[in-house]
């Protein structure tokens, strides 16, 4: 009796802590990781590890950190060039802009800013590099084929999240303490407008489609839907606690808000304009991207510092 009393506590424990969602865990490669990326093969992980200095290429098939590279002063967000050659990294306490070699994993230079830089993003056409710094609220233009910063646009409070509408005319940015988001001609090279959303927006997502883009409150704890072409928020959606990063797949059908403090993803129907369902994750997630296919999510883990893969096409 005794036997078959542990193996069912045993039993019950093993379906308590089994999560399918869960494939595995992909180490960061560093301490206190921020960004991540994926690079256009879909073999590898780049992750900015803001503490340690370093941004990391981890294996996805075999789970090994192929490098580390050592970088500016804290790390944070990257991008991908248009040929996937060149990886760009903000490092927000030594203001400049990491360049790396994707091929070779190495750093073959850094970019200046006049600011503190947070997150970055290219315009159309892959010859401007846009980066949010947080002080002196203005968002930085380098040209990439002289790795030289040619000017400033002036933004509202602590600028953070970016977004490029698909025909390339405007630049949204989240600005994260004054509650709106500035909109930035990029023909004219100067903020037009501010649309008011949520308290504290942090990260920001356009869908494929153009049609609509969609602002991540943190403290209100909500996502935003604006019409890019009224420019005009037309649907405010709630989601859990704390969210903070979001990614839509690349139909365009679902985005995928990250909740810290509910420990969870938020899935919103983009059509419906409503979550449509949570995933319980049981760690507080921060940054997210999606596999090519949106089968899996690569979600940064605060609690254990580490990259969790969600299996999304079980859901």
């Amino acid at each position: 009796m005794r036997t078959v009393f542990w193996m069912g506590i045993l039993g019950m424990f093993l379906v308590m802590s089994f999560n399918p969602l869960f494939a595995l865990n992909l180490p960061a490669g560093g301490q206190g990781p921020w960004g991540v990326g994926i690079t256009q093969d879909a073999q590898n992980l780049i992750v900015a590890n803001v503490n340690s200095n370093e941004v990391a290429f981890i294996d996805i098939p075999s789970g090994t950190v192929l490098a580390q590279v050592v970088s500016g002063q804290s790390p944070k967000n990257l991008v991908l060039s248009g040929d996937g050659s060149i990886c760009y990294v903000v490092n927000s306490q030594s203001n400049d802009v990491s360049i790396i070699d994707v091929p070779s994993r190495e750093e073959v230079g850094r970019i200046g800013v006049t600011g503190s830089p947070q997150n970055l993003c290219f315009t159309p056409g892959g010859q401007f590099l846009l980066v949010a710094n947080w002080t002196p609220n203005s968002v930085s233009i380098i040209d990439v084929t002289q790795n030289t910063e040619i000017g400033s646009i002036a933004t509202d409070l602590s600028p953070y999240g970016m977004a490029i509408l698909p025909d390339g005319s405007r630049a949204l940015v989240t600005n994260y303490d004054s509650n709106n988001v500035s909109v930035i001609d990029l023909a004219l090279r100067r903020e037009v407008g501010r649309i008011a959303v949520g308290e504290k927006p942090w990260d920001i997502a356009v869908t494929p489609q153009g049609d609509y883009v969609l602002v991540v409150n943190t403290k209100s704890n909500s996502v935003s839907m604006v019409a890019t072409g009224t420019l005009q928020v037309v649907r405010e959606i709630p989601v859990g606690e704390w969210p903070w990063y979001i990614a839509i797949s690349h139909d365009g059908r679902f985005a995928y808000v990250t909740n810290n403090t509910s420990r969870s993803i938020s899935v919103i129907d983009v059509a419906a304009q409503a979550v449509v369902k949570t995933l319980d994750l049981g760690f507080k997630p921060w940054a997210i991207v999606l596999s090519g296919d949106d089968s899996k999510a690569f979600v940064v883990n605060n609690d254990e510092e580490v990259i969790t893969v969600v299996d999304l096409a079980t859901e």
